[in-house]
């Protein structure tokens, strides 16, 4: 029982330091062919919006927010994924 609760404090300090490194990680997504990207850290939050200038004069506003709201997804997604697989890997190495 004694090694059980080690165990676990051992894997809250892991945790607790996986999420300040995620924290600190960048993941990019892109869509139009590049023309937006959008950049989240490893919480999912948004850090950046990059537009092409170009975009404006060939894209309407509606199409603009699609294009966002789709490089933002995409980014979250990977942030996500990230997390996921830290987690995973930290449980395998508890044998849980």
């Amino acid at each position: 029982m004694k090694d059980m609760f080690s165990q676990m404090r051992n894997m809250q300090k892991q945790m607790k330091q996986i999420q300040k490194q995620l924290a600190s990680m960048r993941f990019e997504a892109e869509t139009g062919g590049g023309l937006v990207k959008a950049i989240v850290d490893g919480e999912a939050n948004v850090v950046d919006i990059i537009i092409d200038p170009d975009i404006l004069d060939k894209e309407s506003a509606k199409a603009l927010s699609k294009l966002v709201k789709k490089a933002v997804q995409q980014a979250q997604k990977e942030a996500k994924a990230a997390v996921a697989q830290q987690a995973q890997q930290l449980a395998g190495g508890l044998g849980l």
